[in-house]
């Protein structure tokens, strides 16, 4: 893999729904995830166990702290894609 290259971010229509009602905090705490993800996308997040595979989770600090809101997205080698399926945030 070559360093320095960028990986792409999208979002899944969930994941843009997710977005859209996220609070102001998550919100800025998700978009500096998505520049995480497009540098080294397997920096962050564990391999989330579903039937398809390659799903990650990675809980986020939201206003400095560790918050109940998750991303769980997938990467896409061949694509050089990483893509944002959901956010989910809890109480």
């Amino acid at each position: 893999m070559t360093q320095g290259a960028m990986w792409s971010v999208v979002y899944s229509e969930t994941g843009r729904a997710g977005l859209a009602t996220a609070t102001t905090e998550e919100r800025a705490a998700v978009l500096a995830f998505e520049k995480e993800l497009a540098q080294e996308p397997y920096s962050r997040g564990e391999l989330y166990p579903d039937r398809v595979g390659g799903l990650y989770t990675a809980l986020l600090t939201v206003a400095g702290r560790l918050a109940w809101t998750s991303v769980l997205y997938r990467v896409d080698e061949t694509r050089r894609e990483v893509l944002i399926v959901a956010l989910v945030s809890g109480p």
